[in-house]
């Protein structure tokens, strides 16, 4: 398990790096370790769970989308396995974090559409509006009222954060049409009040209000978003910022001109902050 574990990390950082040849070989490594049959069946199927995920993202890097796709549904019927049959309950997650990587290949090659509904269509599952996702395997709804729900937030959140990411920078045009469509699977409305991650909901709104050219009604809303702080859900915060300073742009007032200048400053001190943030900020 040791080794295995290394050669993986060794892998995903390789190939976060751009070393893909390094990762292939990191991962053809592990997958030998795996060969020897040296752990017990659900041990072995976890693992093989992992290994299809790190090389679904090295498929991912080297644009062979289709591929990384296959790998994640085999993940996915693995961790199937483990959730009904040996009892792992976390495997459950594992799924939902399968699924949300379908988003980003499918954002990868550049099928948004597909990438926002889908998007979508995890928010609607966990929020409750869907009774299930239109993924092979059981979804039900019970499996997730049986999860705590601090971690069903965080699912929600990170999934919103991927919407936030493609959207970005995008015509305003495709980003309202590409919102539209994705509202049909869940609904984003300002009469709503319970939700599993109020935060992450309230961002939807603020850029819903962006792209509907509600000056005032986004600049209220982005207001009290940004009061609250970047807290557990930083890059929706860094995007409003962005829809902000695009706005600033767009009106080309002195007011205007003065408040972007002041974020654009704040702006190089701040940490984790992607580069395409940084690039619409600046």
């Amino acid at each position: 398990m040791h080794k295995f574990d290394n050669a993986l990390q060794r892998g995903l950082i390789a190939a976060r790096r751009g070393g893909l040849n390094a990762a292939e070989q990191a991962f053809a490594a592990a997958r030998l370790l795996l060969q020897l049959n040296k752990l017990s069946n659900e041990g072995g199927m976890l693992y093989q769970s992992f290994l299809e995920q790190a090389e679904a993202y090295l498929d991912y890097r080297r644009g062979e989308f289709e591929q990384a796709r296959n790998r994640i549904y085999q993940a996915l019927e693995i961790n199937l396995i483990l959730e009904d049959k040996y009892g792992y309950e976390m495997a459950f997650f594992g799924r939902i974090q399968l699924v949300h990587n379908l988003v980003r290949i499918d954002a990868g090659c550049m099928e948004f559409n597909r990438a926002i509904k889908l998007a979508f269509q995890i928010l609607g599952y966990l929020e409750g509006t869907l009774d299930v996702l239109p993924i092979s395997g059981n979804w039900d709804y019970e499996r997730v009222k049986r999860q705590r729900p601090e971690f069903v937030a965080a699912m929600f959140a990170q999934v919103t954060g991927e919407i936030a990411i493609i959207l970005a920078g995008k015509n305003c045009q495709f980003v309202s049409d590409l919102l539209t469509f994705g509202s049909n699977y869940m609904p984003i409305s300002f009469n709503q009040n319970h939700h599993c991650h109020p935060q992450a909901y309230a961002w939807l709104l603020v850029k819903q209000a962006f792209i509907n050219n509600q000056v005032g009604t986004f600049l209220e809303r982005a207001s009290n978003f940004i009061a609250e702080g970047r807290g557990y859900t930083p890059l929706l915060w860094y995007a409003t910022l962005a829809d902000l300073v695009a706005l600033c742009n767009e009106l080309a007032l002195p007011e205007s001109n003065l408040l972007k200048q002041e974020i654009v400053k704040d702006a190089t001190s701040w940490k984790n902050i992607s580069r395409k943030f940084l690039a619409l900020l600046s």
